[in-house]
């Protein structure tokens, strides 16, 4: 035996109405199998944990399960659309591709973030970047703004030998 996830998807043929009551009854009573249930105006659908011996075992113990879930919660007994089971093991597999296919950006602050981050105004910030070596070089600069790295900010900001108000004046300048 091995489980599967099955995904059943019911649809209205005509005008329809969901009950709102009835698809809680229906997740509430669809909790046991791990059940994800979602509602429209004119369908429903639950992806639900069944142990089963194949895939077509798993899509008809499903949608046989399911339906008489919905059936006992009140949901409309629309047309089910779609029967889906998938070996619980190449749903993990396939969802770990999805997201490794997914870009993973960098988290950037703006200058208000970055000043932020270091207790200043913005115009310090870009005071900083000019006047100290080790700030950060921005990761992206646009038309209107520089981006940086939050992590490089936040190193910056603890590396940073601040020395709080305004510097005095040399007298002999004055």
């Amino acid at each position: 035996m091995t489980f599967f996830s099955v995904l059943i998807q019911a649809r209205a043929d005509g005008a329809g109405d969901l009950d709102r009551a009835a698809l809680k009854a229906f997740a509430d009573a669809a909790e046991p199998y791990q059940a994800a249930v979602r509602g429209g105006k004119r369908s429903w659908s639950a992806r639900i944990r069944v142990e089963a011996n194949g895939a077509a075992d798993g899509a008809a113990l499903g949608a046989a399960l399911v339906t008489l879930l919905a059936k006992q919660a009140g949901l409309p007994a629309w047309p089910v659309v779609r029967a889906e089971a998938v070996r619980e093991d190449v749903l993990d597999e396939d969802v770990l591709a999805e997201d490794l296919a997914r870009p993973h950006l960098p988290e950037l602050v703006s200058g208000p973030e970055a000043a932020e981050i270091l207790g200043v105004s913005v115009q310090r910030v870009h005071q900083l970047a000019v006047e100290h070596s080790d700030f950060p070089a921005p990761a992206y600069k646009l038309r209107a703004a520089s981006l940086w790295l939050r992590s490089d900010i936040v190193a910056f900001a603890e590396r940073w030998d601040r020395k709080r108000g305004r510097p005095r004046k040399d007298p002999e300048g004055a």
